[in-house]
């Protein structure tokens, strides 16, 4: 088994993706910036609070995954509320998505909550995205599309959509409602070549917004340039547009979680 992983910040004013990588347990976790701007404690955001919170949670071998993820969601909550948390404005609260998966003899068990994503490729060359979902980012990114990232009215679509966070898409981020937007399974390891886990900073720029991702050139890079040779292709073509104006997108460059396990 062969494994490459990339941890890297980008163009914000701190890395929110947290990575964990050990004998047995792979994971990558994206927080999301607070809508109110908000640090708490040596500075840190809530996002960055959530994802690290969540990632060491998953480092304890025995439990489920299930149960590991609403213990990391229950840890959330808790810290927030030691932090003085207003649950009451959910825009600010602090929230993760998570892949992550654990080798178990001969299988593969995986969970996924949000947009983290888990890709299984075959042996075959094909490949098969463990929790397929729409993007609940795709509105606020048709809009920028459309009107530009810097619009008013783009900043009201995006708070509208965190609103929806456990209504319509999954996150952890310390609500009851969590638990049930985790998403599981189970793949034999013999009919795998490759697991790819990252976060959507690894996603090859698109200039027109997908109402579900389509990961077959990042399937394809990845296995033509490696993990490392894929990011520094995303990154080249964010660098192109400063501007955020061919590739729709929150920020410049987003921060990057990734993992390859090889077998």
């Amino acid at each position: 088994m062969k494994v490459e992983q990339i941890l890297e910040q980008g163009s914000g004013g701190q890395n929110e993706d947290y990575l964990i990588s050990g004998h047995d347990v792979f994971g990558v976790f994206d927080g999301a910036t607070s809508l109110d701007g908000a640090f708490f404690g040596d500075g840190r955001s809530g996002g960055a609070l959530a994802s690290s919170i969540a990632g060491q949670m998953f480092l304890d071998c025995r439990q489920s995954l299930a149960g590991l993820g609403a213990q990391a969601n229950d840890s959330i909550r808790t810290q927030m509320e030691l932090c003085g948390v207003d649950f009451s404005r959910r825009c600010g609260l602090w929230s993760t998505s998570a892949a992550v998966v654990r080798l178990k003899g001969d299988a593969i068990e995986w969970f996924q909550t949000g947009d983290s994503q888990v890709v299984f490729i075959g042996k075959d060359g094909g490949y098969r995205v463990a929790a397929r979902r729409e993007d609940h980012d795709y509105p606020s990114l048709s809009m920028i599309r459309e009107k530009g990232r810097h619009h008013p009215e783009v900043r009201k679509l995006v708070e509208t959509i965190r609103q929806d966070m456990n209504r319509s898409y999954g996150v952890l981020n310390g609500e009851r409602e969590a638990v049930g937007f985790f998403r599981m399974g189970v793949e034999e390891i013999c009919n795998i070549k490759t697991v790819l886990l990252f976060t959507d900073g690894l996603d090859v720029p698109c200039p027109a917004p997908k109402r579900f991702k389509d990961f077959s050139c990042l399937v394809n890079l990845a296995a033509e340039l490696g993990l490392n040779g894929l990011r520094d292709h995303v990154r080249d073509q964010e660098a192109a547009d400063p501007g955020m104006k061919l590739y729709p997108r929150f920020k410049k460059h987003d921060d990057i979680a990734a993992i390859a396990i090889h077998f």
